[in-house]
C-alpha cells in the first residue's frame, strides 16, 4: 500500500480500493497519459519489491490491480463452496 499510496500522492486523479482480496490502484480520472505511465512505473516497481512473494499484478483499463497469485474470485468462491 505504501508504494500506492506514493503514487496516488504524486497523480491527481487516482486513488486506492482496498478489496477483500485485492488492493487496485484507479487512474481512470488521471491524465491520460500520465496516469497510464505511472501505472507502468508503479506495477514495476511492485513487482521488483514483491517479487519473492506469492503475489501478482495486473494492469487493466484505467488500474492495476495486487493480489495474492491464485485469490481471483473464482478462488474465493470456490473456497466458500469448498467447506
Amino acid at each position: 500500500r505504501p508504494i500506492m499510496q506514493y503514487f496516488t500522492d504524486r497523480t491527481p486523479g487516482t486513488y486506492i480500493e482496498d478489496k477483500e482480496v485485492t488492493l487496485t490502484w484507479h487512474y481512470r480520472d488521471a491524465d491520460p497519459h500520465f496516469g497510464s505511465w505511472q501505472a507502468k512505473d508503479m506495477q514495476m516497481h511492485i513487482e521488483d519489491l514483491l517479487s519473492n512473494l506469492p503475489i501478482e499484478t495486473w494492469q487493466g483499463n484505467g488500474l492495476v490491480e495486487v493480489r495474492n497469485r491464485g485469490a481471483g474470485k473464482g478462488s474465493v468462491l470456490e473456497k466458500l463452496f469448498d467447506w
